[in-house]
């Protein structure tokens, strides 16, 4: 058996609305209510209605004939211009497509705020700073070493008593970089 009314609250939180704007549109009986309870039938036909809250779904972007995409449009446009445009019905997008991308946009801006704040994401130039910071280390640490055991180098023999103490400093130098890196390491 159906629901034939639901809650205020409710009828609130299904249209994405204040309550206070669900009376008042009960009070100017756009929407029916059944004491203090919104009648269902009459709440569904006026959110059908409500263009502003129903997105329009398309599989991808359409551009009216004859116009060009939104970033094909002349810079210098002056508003006179441009509204003279959508009045003529050459606008890019419908009120409509155009309310749903911006609504669209703005709930990504506030994802991506979130994730900023919540750390997941971090900017770009960051990394770039932490990785050249990185780089520089590594470089410094490696050209440090030829100065640094090169008269013990000089006392070698032989091409492999070279080459051992060459991979031994090698190992080392890297072993050191990598627990610098590692919080865990100390």
């Amino acid at each position: 058996m159906k629901k034939s009314s639901i809650s205020q609250s409710e009828a609130a939180r299904r249209a994405g609305v204040s309550r206070a704007a669900i009376q008042k549109h009960l009070a100017s009986g756009r929407i029916v209510s059944d004491g203090s309870r919104v009648d269902i039938t009459s709440f569904e036909e006026w959110l059908a209605e409500r263009t502003d809250l129903q997105p329009e779904v398309q599989p991808g972007l359409q551009v009216a004939d004859g116009v060009a995409p939104i970033n094909e449009l002349r810079p210098d446009l002056i508003p006179d211009d441009a509204r003279q445009q959508i009045e003529a019905g050459m606008a890019p997008y419908s009120t409509k497509e155009a309310i749903r991308i911006e609504k669209n946009y703005a709930a990504l801006s506030r994802k991506l705020d979130y994730d900023l704040k919540a750390g997941t994401v971090v900017e770009s130039a960051k990394v770039v700073e932490t990785v050249g910071e990185e780089y520089a280390r590594v470089r410094t640490k490696l050209l440090a070493m030829a100065a640094e055991k090169a008269p013990s180098l000089h006392r070698c023999k032989t091409v492999a008593e070279v080459q051992d103490r060459l991979t031994t400093l090698v190992t080392r130098v890297l072993e050191e970089l990598t627990a610098d890196g590692d919080p865990a390491a100390g």
